[in-house]
């Protein structure tokens, strides 16, 4: 920001130096410190050009009242004469440099790139203790650090006694690419707005963390106000939020934490008229947690095992068997939460992929479940959707590109090409490659780049992920390259594309 009450002056400085070309840009200039001060109320600044002697208000007395206003800036003074109890003062405020007018370009330049210097120094600073600091509140909401080993690493940290009773809260954010200092800005605009310690997590969630200690107003005041703030907030792409109520102690931080996790991950595919019963399920209700974190170990191995190996009665036997239980302890609400994991599973780990109106279907039948013969039901729906995928037209190709095409199917999103395919089935890659083009009527790379964008698509459909995110779980690893392969297979961007298909409003 330029400040003088000369109009010449003022618009000299526009022109002394090539501002864009050493890194800077005037982002508002004033005619007094008066009209300065109203400004720095709406404009970000990082340096502030003033004279020193203004009517109505001064350059020392608009840098004071700014320090008094906490804003963080760099500041040059401009005077036509050289007073020597006024620079005593300037410096005693923490001003950069005194320059004496005319202006001496080489002088100001060299000053500017001083200043910028230590503005990039003092943003890496502030960088890495952000990054440390959310590091240690992340593996200890996490479970992976003790509570001694957390409390001694963030009194090292000028944040508030983390006391009981806590609450948490998950902001998950949708963006076309994870924009570092996007995230930061909103991390501190979040910590400068609410009493909340906003922690970024290594997925590029917000992790916010209120104590006793930190919370200005009671929970419930507080809770409307980050709520608002959220509301307000421009956000670049969709976003959800859940909170948390109260935790009175400890030992419950973690599976509070998981609730939340849950309970987004629900929210990210229902439509928004469902959230609300997403948190009714999940929020506060410890016994479902604990109960899907213990069968989530036996889906995981047993089950997915006789899946794959198309031991579909055994399967259901079992299930059957385990909800059953489940229906006479009346525990309807666990029963659910078995079904969605279930779900889960089958679509994830067989490459199951449905139409949005049939994913979020299954989900609602799961949610208004009640009976063991409708989740039996649920469950007959999810191994019908394997028999069904297992059922390729084999007769329309060679056993060769038969296997072939299997073996991409189900592993997409790892690294492949004709070379190590030919390797990995004994034969020509060359040859591969023709005997490939003829029969599926596409080349290999057109064949394997359509497959990952159509999974690209229905995870962009099935969820708010972020793009980038997407990209690499169907085996993009260069986010760059996957954009690119989007927009050629689409003619738009990911981000795009789900606006424009996305039917749930």
């Amino acid at each position: 920001m330029l400040v003088d009450d000369e109009p010449l002056i003022l618009e000299g400085l526009k022109y002394i130096i090539d501002w864009e070309s050493n890194g800077f840009q005037i982002v508002a200039t004033a005619k007094n410190g008066l009209e300065a001060l109203q400004l720095a109320q709406s404009i970000k600044f990082d340096v502030l050009i003033t004279d020193i002697k203004m009517p109505e208000l001064t350059g020392l007395e608009l840098i004071e009242s700014l320090n008094k206003q906490e804003k963080q800036f760099k500041s040059i003074i401009l005077s036509g004469f050289q007073e020597f109890d006024l620079i005593k003062k300037g410096l005693q405020l923490g001003i950069e440099n005194y320059l004496l007018k005319p202006i001496n370009e080489a002088e100001l330049l060299s000053s500017l790139l001083y200043v910028k210097e230590k503005i990039n120094v003092s943003t890496l600073q502030e960088e890495s203790y952000f990054v440390l600091r959310d590091n240690s509140i992340w593996r200890w909401i996490t479970g992976q650090m003790t509570l001694t080993d957390f409390k001694e690493r963030v009194s090292l940290y000028p944040i508030s006694p983390m006391v009981t009773p806590l609450c948490i809260g998950l902001l998950k954010l949708e963006q076309e690419e994870q924009d570092a200092s996007f995230l930061h800005s909103l991390q501190l605009e979040i910590e400068q707005r609410t009493s909340g310690i906003a922690a970024i997590t290594p997925s590029g969630d917000f992790l916010i963390l209120w104590s006793k200690e930190s919370l200005h107003n009671d929970w419930e005041s507080e809770k409307e106000r980050f709520l608002d703030f959220v509301q307000r907030f421009d956000f670049p792409g969709e976003h959800v939020c859940v909170l948390s109520e109260p935790i009175l102690s400890y030992q419950h931080v973690t599976r509070v934490y998981r609730e939340l996790e849950v309970t987004c991950e629900l929210k990210l595919v229902l439509p928004h008229h469902d959230h609300r019963l997403a948190e009714q399920m999940y929020l506060g209700n410890a016994s479902i947690i604990d109960a899907i974190t213990e069968t989530t170990k036996y889906l995981n191995h047993e089950i997915m095992e006789q899946l794959a190996n198309e031991q579909y009665d055994t399967v259901r036997k079992s299930i059957s068997n385990m909800l059953s239980q489940i229906e006479k302890d009346r525990q309807i609400i666990i029963m659910k939460g078995i079904l969605l994991e279930f779900f889960f599973h089958v679509k994830n780990k067989f490459l199951i992929m449905l139409d949005y109106p049939q994913y979020v279907g299954i989900i609602h039948q799961i949610l208004y479940v009640s009976t063991h013969a409708e989740a039996m039901n649920i469950v007959d729906k999810c191994i019908g959707m394997i028999e069904k995928d297992s059922n390729h037209e084999s007769e329309k190709y060679s056993p060769i590109i038969y296997t072939v095409l299997n073996h991409i199917v189900k592993h997409y999103a790892e690294d492949m090409s004709l070379k190590t395919l030919g390797h990995q089935f004994h034969i020509n890659p060359i040859y591969l490659g023709q005997l490939f083009q003829k029969e599926v009527g596409n080349s290999f790379t057109k064949f394997l780049n359509k497959l990952r964008i159509d999974r690209a698509k229905k995870l962009l459909l099935n969820s708010y992920e972020k793009a980038g995110h997407i990209g690499k779980k169907v085996g993009y690893v260069d986010a760059t390259y996957f954009y690119k392969q989007f927009k050629k297979f689409e003619d738009m961007t990911p981000s795009e594309w789900r606006k424009n298909n996305r039917m749930d409003g």
